[in-house]
C-alpha cells in the first residue's frame, strides 16, 4: 500500500475504531489480569488512533510520500532508479483526483529545505495536467516572494496556468539574506527529486528588495534562468533599478507603475506570472533532451 494512499489510511481508522469499540466492550471482563490487559489496551488504541491521524496529515502535507522517506539519512534505499524524478507524482495524483481541471497547489519541504533560509514553507503549484501527462518535464517559475507577493499566490498562480499554459511555480519565501546558490543548485535539485522539471529556460520573479539577489542567481544561471520579472509595488515609476551587468542573453520585465506593463499592486503578480509563462518553453517529452542546443553564430538575443 501506498503510504499517502486512502486504503492504508482506511484500514489504520478501521483497525483503530475497531481497537477503541472492543477495549469499551471487554472494559469489565478482563478477569484478574485487567491491571495488565487494560492499560495494553488503552495504549494500542492510542496508538492506532494516532497512526490514523499521523497518515491523514502526511497524506495532506507529502511529508513522506513514499516508504524510502521514512529511513534515516544515508540509510540506502532499494530503487531500481534512484535518479528517476517524479517522486511526488503519485501523491500528486491522489490529490488531484481522476480528472484533474485545476492546478494542485501543496505546501513543499524540498529535501534539506529545513537550512533553507525562508520567512514561509515554499508552495508549489503544478498544472493540471501533471498528473495526465508522467513523461513530460515542466519549465520552472521561480517567485522570491515577500510582501508583495504573499496574498493569494497560488490562487493567483492557479488562475494564470488556467490562461497560459502549463508550468510549475515555486514560491520560495526566501529571505534577503539568501544566497543565490540556494536557487541555482539547491532548488533545482530538490524540485529533480521530486518532480518532472526540465533543467533550462525557467523565469524568475522578484520583488524590489530582492532585486540584488535575482539579478545575482541570473548571472550564476543564464541558461536555467533567461527570463526576469521584477516587481515594482512603489506607487510612482523608477522604484526598481534593474541589476547591472546580466548576460546578454536575458530578458528582463519591470512590472509596476509607469512600465510597460502597468496595473494595481495587488495586479502585479499575475502580471508577472502571466509573462513569465510567456518566456518558458512548452513542457518537454519523455525523449526531448533537457539541455538547450548550442546558441546559433550570429543569432540575436533577448532583450531588456
Amino acid at each position: 500500500m501506498s503510504l499517502t494512499g486512502l486504503p492504508l489510511l482506511i484500514t489504520i481508522g478501521v483497525i483503530a475504531a475497531g481497537a477503541a469499540v472492543g477495549t469499551a466492550r471487554t472494559w469489565r471482563r478482563h478477569g484478574r489480569w485487567q491491571a495488565l490487559t487494560r492499560p495494553v489496551a488503552v495504549l494500542l488504541t492510542e496508538v492506532l488512533a494516532l497512526l490514523a491521524v499521523g497518515l491523514a496529515v502526511n497524506r495532506a502535507e507529502g511529508f513522506y510520500p513514499t516508504w524510502g522517506d521514512l529511513l534515516p539519512a544515508g540509510v540506502a534505499r532499494h530503487d531500481t532508479d534512484p535518479t528517476r524524478p517524479g517522486r511526488l507524482d503519485r501523491w500528486i495524483t491522489s490529490r488531484a483526483g481522476a480528472a484533474p481541471t485545476t492546478p494542485v497547489a501543496f505546501p513543499w519541504h524540498p529535501p534539506r529545505g529545513g537550512r533553507w533560509p525562508v520567512t514561509a514553507t515554499p508552495t508549489v503549484v503544478v498544472p493540471a495536467d501533471y498528473p495526465q501527462h508522467p513523461t513530460r518535464r515542466y519549465p520552472v517559475i521561480a517567485v522570491l516572494a515577500d510582501h508583495a507577493t504573499g496574498a493569494g499566490e497560488a490562487t493567483a498562480a492557479r488562475a494564470v496556468q488556467a490562461d497560459t499554459g502549463p508550468v510549475i511555480v515555486v514560491f520560495t519565501h526566501l529571505r534577503p539574506t539568501a544566497a543565490p546558490t540556494v536557487l541555482t543548485e539547491a532548488l533545482p535539485a530538490g524540485l529533480a527529486r521530486d518532480l518532472r522539471v526540465t533543467s533550462h529556460s525557467w523565469a524568475l520573479i522578484a520583488p524590489a528588495d530582492l532585486a540584488g539577489l535575482a539579478g545575482a542567481v541570473v548571472r550564476a544561471a543564464p541558461t536555467r534562468y533567461p527570463a526576469l520579472a521584477l516587481l515594482d509595488d512603489a506607487p510612482e515609476p523608477g522604484g526598481v533599478a534593474v541589476p547591472a551587468d546580466l548576460p546578454a542573453t536575458a530578458t528582463v520585465a519591470v512590472i509596476g507603475a509607469g512600465t510597460h506593463q502597468p496595473g494595481r499592486p495587488a495586479d502585479r503578480l499575475p502580471t508577472a506570472l502571466r509573462w513569465a509563462c510567456r518566456q518558458t518553453p512548452a513542457p518537454l517529452g519523455g525523449p526531448a533532451p533537457l539541455i538547450p542546443p548550442p546558441p546559433q553564430a550570429g543569432s540575436s538575443t533577448g532583450g531588456r
